[in-house]
């Protein structure tokens, strides 16, 4: 990336102030200075830099992607037209490593911050969308964690519930359905719930449930309550504790739902036509949350590259001309895309026959199955960049294959799945060679070979 008349301009963020330090193509330290944050700081981080770089020549601006504090450097430059260009936290830190040995301080770091352009020489330059777009990514990170928190709530009930009632977690398919939660809040304590009575205790949860809460649920409930250990516990103190825990739950959902229903807008802003929505399986959450991910598609040189930076590849080890096969995943990039992606292959895989017939293929072969969904969660992620960079649907193989048209079940695939298998034997899928067609004329099959992926 370094060419003659190039500089690079290397960012230690802190809290109260950012440090700077600016270097040549050849790594040589030819400056340093401190900016204090906001907008002042930006005004003096042109001005400080213009002294040092002569008219004409590049800048390159380059800020490690480390907490909160890179959005206000990186989006005013972005916005200025200059070069910017984000760094991995982890490269930051190996080259820091040699000068952290001897001494450590703000201006070293912000020196070999500088020195990663001279070194290395594949550096991404920073994307920054639109304001609908950041607002999208920003929430939809935000969701998720949310939902992360409940069930983190979700697992702390469900071990007070086993301590005091073994077995209760097989009464109800919905654990957290009203009828559960109400049990949960009033009658967690056994001789409460005998004192009430099987007949009334039945009623009330029944009244709450609109009378879907059947007698053979109660009698499990039943067995579950006469069955309770004594235990040296003040029973009013652990129903204040799964209260608590319930209270945190339930205000988690509400916020998480207010939190949905802005994400529906703006993706609506962001894509009018919800392509990825089109994908079996995956709902307006995940659709908005890759949309928000892969951004602007033009910017990825190819699905190869979108498909590195989720860090679902394997890592590459050889030498001697041999290649040591069985590699670890990169895990490079956003850990909560990688999320995404399992989530979004354990969904698709139970809707597309040809996912489904994939799969199965990799696990026959003694792939485990969280390898053979991260394989899974790849052929996703290259396709959804086709949807996008294409401007077409998604479309499933063999739709006509499946009996339930309007919503494929999962028997249905399971046997599309097996016929496929049974015309295509247990081989690597190879890439057949198709004719050259123009782009209007692509179309997005979920065939391995129809969906045009570069």
């Amino acid at each position: 990336m370094s060419t003659e008349g190039t500089w690079y301009v290397g960012l230690d963020l802190g809290s109260q102030e950012h440090e700077v330090a600016v270097c040549d193509e050849r790594g040589e330290h030819v400056g340093r200075f401190k900016i204090p944050r906001g907008m002042s700081g930006r005004r003096l981080l042109h001005d400080e830099v213009g002294k040092v770089v002569p008219p004409g020549d590049r800048a390159v601006y380059l800020v490690e992607a480390a907490g909160n504090f890179w959005q206000e450097i990186v989006h005013p430059l972005d916005a200025a037209g200059e070069e910017v260009c984000l760094l991995s936290p982890v490269k930051c830190s190996d080259l820091r490593k040699f000068y952290r040995r001897h001494t450590k301080t703000d201006a070293i770091d912000a020196l070999a911050t500088a020195r990663v352009g001279v070194s290395d020489h594949d550096l991404r330059r920073a994307w920054v969308g639109t304001s609908e777009q950041e607002s999208l990514r920003r929430l939809c990170r935000l969701a998720w964690k949310l939902s992360q928190e409940s069930r983190n709530h979700k697992r702390r009930v469900s071990a007070l519930l086993e301590l005091v009632l073994p077995g209760i977690g097989k009464v109800w398919r919905n654990r957290y359905c009203a009828s559960a939660r109400l049990f949960y809040r009033r009658y967690l304590d056994p001789a409460r719930a005998r004192r009430l009575g099987r007949k009334r205790l039945g009623e009330v949860l029944r009244r709450r449930a609109w009378g879907k809460f059947s007698e053979q649920a109660l009698a499990k409930l039943w067995a579950v309550i006469e069955n309770a250990p004594e235990l040296r516990y003040r029973y009013d103190d652990l129903m204040l504790e799964v209260q608590c825990e319930l209270d945190g739950l339930e205000a988690i959902e509400q916020r998480r739902q207010v939190l949905l229903e802005r994400i529906e807008e703006l993706y609506s802003e962001v894509d009018p036509t919800h392509r990825l929505e089109s994908i079996p399986g995956l709902g307006g959450f995940l659709g908005a949350a890759f949309t928000s991910a892969i951004g602007d598609v033009g910017r990825w040189r190819g699905a190869d590259q979108l498909v590195a930076a989720s860090g679902l590849v394997p890592r590459k080890k050889a030498s001697s001309g041999r290649e040591k096969a069985n590699q670890q995943l990169t895990k490079q990039g956003d850990p909560m895309l990688r999320c995404w992606l399992y989530v979004a292959a354990e969904l698709a895989r139970h809707y597309d026959p040809e996912l489904q017939a994939f799969y199965l293929r990799l696990t026959r072969r003694g792939l485990h199955h969280k390898a053979a969904i991260c394989a899974v969660g790849t052929k996703l992620l290259r396709r959804m960049y086709a949807i996008l960079r294409d401007g077409v649907d998604y479309r499933v193989l063999a739709e006509e294959r499946i009996r339930n048209k309007e919503k494929p079940v999962r028997e249905s695939v399971h046997e599309v799945a097996q016929a496929l298998l049974r015309d295509q034997p247990d081989t690597a899928s190879p890439k057949p060679s198709y004719p050259a067609q123009q782009p209007a004329a692509r179309t997005a099959l979920a065939g391995s070979g129809t969906l045009s992926v570069d």
